[in-house]
């Protein structure tokens, strides 16, 4: 037979003491102790408040405040207890009075049970930034989940609005990264990623004959030559995207696909070296921007037909292997 008072009160964070009974009752305990339960229980609690406040204080084990609770609560006079009881009112009225704060135009959508919360942000480009909030059963004792697509990662926050607070803070800060992403996906023709979030700072972008180029934007961009870029094509037209790069001043007046396009341009009448032609991005000899694993292929084709060099086995070379090998079994 178990002899312990209250079976079913088990800690939820012990290193801060706090537990969860299933009355349900929430205590922490200490100076800056609360206790959270039923509409029933908190008013029981709210005719002997000064005396639980004080025992819920200097509280150092559970069981002996339970006991004293107890105690507290069996003097209550028994016509003024509550004859209903509703598990989950007092968690509903907490969450709805902080939504209620940071007002219900900002909720873009809500699961029934309250346990999963979408806000939606919109900044000064008139852009829409989500932020997805999931709320534990020991909510607010226990921060809320936080997930979003921004380029630095957001810390938990006791309370709905200071996490709302942060998320605007954050889209606020990195204006310039969004213009100059948004700048590219408008301006230029992006390979890679088919449908970027807000944390996808790289692009892959197609320049004319079948060359292409990674570049990466740091999260505190300001409209800067950018540090981290790289090519993709045949040897010959690489070299040379490589040399137009290395020369071009870059201009901080002209946005970040002006400045893109205007570094690879050629002043010459020579029309077949225009980098900037994106409609040839198909190619009937070698024809995968990216292997089967996903990742970016290293090696470019030596085969002086193949301008592409993306893939590190090209048809002509498919076709060259397989002769090689009839002709070993003749």
């Amino acid at each position: 037979m178990n002899n312990v008072p209250f079976p079913l009160i088990i800690p939820i964070d012990e290193a801060n003491k706090i537990y969860k009974g299933y009355i349900p009752i929430h205590v922490q305990l200490g100076p800056k102790g609360r206790l959270f339960g039923s509409t029933q229980l908190e008013q029981l609690v709210e005719q002997r408040k000064k005396a639980v406040e004080t025992k819920l204080h200097q509280a150092t084990d559970i069981m002996s405040f339970l006991t004293e609770l107890k105690e507290i609560l069996e003097s209550v006079p028994l016509e003024k207890t509550v004859k209903t009881f509703n598990y989950s009112s007092g968690r509903y009225t907490s969450i709805y009075a902080e939504l209620t704060r940071i007002g219900f135009d900002r909720i873009h959508s809500m699961s029934d049970t309250m346990n999963e919360i979408v806000f939606v942000t919109r900044d000064k480009g008139e852009r829409e930034h989500l932020l997805k909030v999931s709320l534990s059963n020991e909510y607010p004792f226990v921060p809320a989940q936080i997930s979003s697509d921004l380029p630095k990662e957001m810390t938990p926050k006791p309370y709905l609005y200071q996490v709302l607070e942060e998320h605007e803070s954050i889209i606020n800060k990195y204006q310039p990264l969004f213009d100059s992403l948004d700048d590219l996906d408008k301006h230029m023709r992006i390979i890679e990623p088919e449908h970027p979030k807000r944390n996808d700072l790289w692009r892959r972008i197609a320049l004319g004959h079948h060359c292409s180029f990674h570049i990466q934007l740091d999260p505190d961009y300001q409209n800067t030559k950018p540090g981290l870029i790289r090519f993709f094509g045949s040897s010959n037209r690489v070299q040379d995207l490589k040399a137009k790069w290395k020369s071009y001043a870059w201009n901080k007046q002209e946005s970040l696909s002006v400045n893109l396009l205007n570094s690879f341009q050629i002043e010459s009448s020579n029309t077949n070296n225009d980098y900037t032609n994106t409609s040839d991005i198909e190619c009937g000899i070698c024809y995968s921007y990216k292997l089967d694993s996903g990742d970016l292929p290293q090696i470019i084709c030596s085969h002086p037909l193949c301008n592409r060099g993306f893939h590190s086995l090209c048809l002509y070379e498919v076709i060259r292997m397989k002769k090689k090998m009839m002709s070993l079994h003749d």
